[in-house]
């Protein structure tokens, strides 16, 4: 009888360990289900190592049994790498095949957008024409410029060829790789070599950059007493595993403004492997091709997002064991591959980026919040433009904040992006829109309980509306058909003074002041049908009295944050001065 946890060592620091253990984990939770198949199989970091739980013990008699299963997918292309005619393989992939199916699908989604009324037949033919979730994978390997097909298919012939030649052989194989964290590899495969000595079967590949992004020509000895160009070669039973991870958790993209792929892992820290495939398959279908920047930050809004939903549909929210999301998922690890010439990417970055783990879970109402914050955040970085450089700075610090759960870029991104939102506003560009105030007030409420004293102040509100009817409403409502003037740059002008407290009170009383200037000025010449509230010296006092104790910059970013900001319940946007002005001049 063998043993129910296996360790896989983070030997490396990187990705390859994370593809690694998800490829150990997807080889035995099928081992196991075969034998075993109520039992589930969980993967778990465990700090220096990946621990695997197959649920039950692994039995002597399994192995004996021998055991074929392909596991991934033979992939072709363009009559190359053609399926050895002797495996006779169940399962195989074309790259042109899958291109053309994407294409077609992307035709008919066109055509189906163009009508205004959708029945559910064709609907439901939609669907049916969507490309299975993991068609990115094939495409990403059938990309020669990566120069890993070759490698992949070989690692899938090596697999068959031991199972049918030496039944049981590999699986024994992964079982002994990872019974200790501390296991001898070198020696292990020495024994695999001895077993199959007599055949012709080979115990080393070409390590893939795909698998070994740290692993790229160059510098890549053990030990660094020689440089060299060539490639480096691995025992190929790991290599397999880590093909596997790439088929089990691993979303290729192509950035839609820069000849760069990038490749996200998901970085587990306890996931049952069987919910794991279904929340992945459903985020990597959903998953489309951004920016750069944009496609980081869309990436694990969207997973969180796809985490959340499902668990709400499952009524699993245990899974967060009444806390956060990183209880499931640390983040993603992310390799980033430029086009530096005609003929290959070469890998540029490894990084890492967290995911948004904003607040507690430990109902189904926490869960819905959540995924209504997730859902706005997403459509109101979609609408930022990469391409134009105000728009890549915004969002640089948004991922910044969303990688690290750091409020201060936050803060600066939310500064940023009210002048962003005026000038979009200003050009008619509707499709950028202002934060959500209910769901920045639960943001903030949830992840920054200390602030909850500014964000129920009155006098807060007040100053906040008054920032809102001096820059969105008569945005909203159109410079010709607003009685107001429309203050470019307040937020701007705010956030430049918050440094210093006496400038900011300063600047602050003046916008106050002209704004009630304005109020009384408008009111008067239409006779009383143009109206919005006054700022009341209580106001004023309130908001000083909060400066105090909180500090400028922290008052002053929140101001523009709600100033800048729509509560959705308002009907329109056309409708928002008449919905904020149901008071009148001085109303409380």
């Amino acid at each position: 009888m063998y043993q129910q946890d296996y360790y896989v060592p983070k030997a490396t620091g990187t990705l390859s360990d994370t593809l690694l253990a998800f490829g150990a984990a997807t080889v035995l939770r099928l081992f196991v289900k075969d034998h075993a198949p109520r039992d589930e199989v969980t993967l778990r970091d465990a700090g220096s190592y990946y621990l695997i739980d197959t649920g039950v013990p692994v039995q002597e008699e399994w192995l004996t049994e021998g055991w074929h299963q392909q596991i991934i997918a033979f992939v072709t292309s363009n009559g190359k790498h053609k399926v050895p005619d002797d495996l006779n393989l169940p399962s195989f992939r074309s790259v042109d095949e899958t291109w053309e199916i994407f294409r077609q699908y992307q035709d008919f989604r066109e055509q189906v957008r163009q009508e205004q009324f959708i029945p559910a037949e064709i609907q439901q033919e939609l669907d049916d024409r969507k490309p299975p979730s993991d068609w990115t994978v094939v495409t990403y390997l059938g990309d020669n410029r990566m120069q890993a097909q070759l490698i992949h298919n070989r690692l899938i012939e090596e697999w068959i060829r031991t199972n049918q030649q030496f039944p049981g052989l590999n699986i024994r194989t992964i079982l002994e790789l990872f019974a200790s964290s501390t296991a001898d590899w070198d020696a292990i495969a020495e024994e695999w070599k001895k077993a199959v000595k007599k055949s012709d079967l080979k115990d080393k590949v070409t390590a893939s950059q795909l698998f070994n992004p740290h692993m790229g020509k160059g510098q890549n000895r053990t030990k660094a007493n020689k440089l060299t160009m060539g490639n480096m070669d691995a025992f190929w039973l790991p290599e397999f595993l880590k093909a596997v991870g790439l088929w089990t958790a691993a979303v290729p993209t192509k950035a839609t403004n820069a000849n760069v792929r990038k490749t996200y892992i998901l970085a587990p820290q306890e996931i049952e492997m069987n919910e794991h495939q279904r929340i992945f398959d459903r985020f990597r279908d959903r998953l489309w091709n951004e920016g750069v920047v944009k496609q980081d930050i869309m990436a694990v809004l969207l997973y969180a997002e796809v985490l959340l939903q499902q668990s709400i549909e499952d009524d699993a929210l245990d899974v967060f064991q009444g806390g956060h999301i990183s209880n499931v998922v640390n983040g993603m690890d992310v390799a980033t591959y430029q086009l530096l010439s005609a003929n290959s990417y070469t890998m540029m970055n490894l990084a890492f980026l967290g995911l948004p783990d904003w607040m507690p879970i430990c109902t189904s109402d926490d869960a819905y919040l959540y995924v209504t914050i997730l859902e706005e955040h997403r459509e109101h970085i979609r609408s930022i433009n990469e391409n134009r450089s105000e728009g890549y700075a915004l969002l640089q610090l948004y991922r910044d904040f969303l990688s690290g759960n750091y409020f201060a870029p936050f803060y600066e991104f939310l500064a940023g992006y009210s002048s962003y939102l005026i000038h979009a506003l200003d050009r008619s560009q509707f499709y950028v829109k202002p934060f959500s105030e209910t769901n920045l007030r639960r943001l903030f409420a949830m992840t920054n309980p200390q602030l909850s004293p500014i964000l129920e102040d009155e006098g807060f509100h007040n100053v906040a509306y008054a920032i809102r009817m001096s820059t969105l409403v008569p945005l909203y409502v159109g410079r010709r058909e607003s009685s107001f003037d429309i203050r470019y740059g307040l937020g701007q002008a705010l956030i430049r003074k918050a440094q210093y407290e006496e400038d900011f009170v300063q600047t602050l009383s003046e916008f106050m002041q002209s704004y009630n200037d304005e109020t009384m000025r408008v009111h008067e010449r239409t006779k009383g049908s143009a109206r919005r509230k006054l700022i009341t010296t209580q106001d004023i006092e309130s908001v000083v009295k909060l400066i105090d104790q909180y500090g400028s910059k922290t008052v002053c970013n929140l101001l523009v944050a709600f100033g800048y900001a729509r509560d959705p319940r308002e009907k329109s946007a056309e409708e928002l001065e008449e919905a904020d002005e149901t008071e009148g001049v001085g109303g409380q």
